[in-house]
C-alpha cells in the first residue's frame, strides 16, 4: 500500500511539474506578442521601444525578480490586467484585458522563469 502511494506521488509531481513547463511555454509565446517591443524577449528591459525612452521610463529589467508593485501573483495579475497607470505605475505599461485568466497566469510563470 506504501509503494502504491508513494508510486502515484511520484507520478502527480512529474505531471504537475510538465504542465508548470508547458504553462511558462505558453506565457512566453504570449510575453513575445505583447511584451517583448518593450522588456525585450529575455525579460531584461531592453526592447526596441525600451532604447528609445527616457531612463526614467525604461520597463522593467523581469530578470531581476525585484518588484515595485508586483510583490505577489495576484498583484501582477492586477497589473496585467488593468496596466500600470491604473496601479499607481507607468500609463506606458498598457492593460491586457483581453487575456483570459489562464493566459496571464501562464505570462506569470514564464516571467517567474526569468528570475535569476
Amino acid at each position: 500500500m506504501n509503494r502504491v502511494f508513494i508510486y502515484l506521488f511520484i507520478g502527480l509531481l512529474s505531471i504537475t511539474n510538465t504542465t508548470w513547463a508547458a504553462d511558462a511555454a505558453k506565457g512566453k509565446e504570449l510575453f513575445g506578442t505583447l511584451c517583448a517591443s518593450c522588456h525585450g524577449q529575455e525579460g531584461a528591459g531592453d526592447g526596441p521601444v525600451a532604447a528609445a525612452l527616457p531612463a526614467e521610463q525604461k520597463p522593467r529589467n523581469l530578470k531581476d525578480g525585484a518588484f515595485k508593485y508586483a510583490t505577489d501573483d495576484a498583484k501582477m495579475k492586477d497589473l496585467l490586467k488593468k496596466g500600470g497607470m491604473a496601479v499607481g505605475l507607468s500609463p506606458l505599461m498598457p492593460a491586457q484585458a483581453q487575456l483570459s485568466d489562464a493566459d496571464i497566469d501562464n505570462v506569470i510563470a514564464f516571467v517567474h522563469s526569468l528570475k535569476k
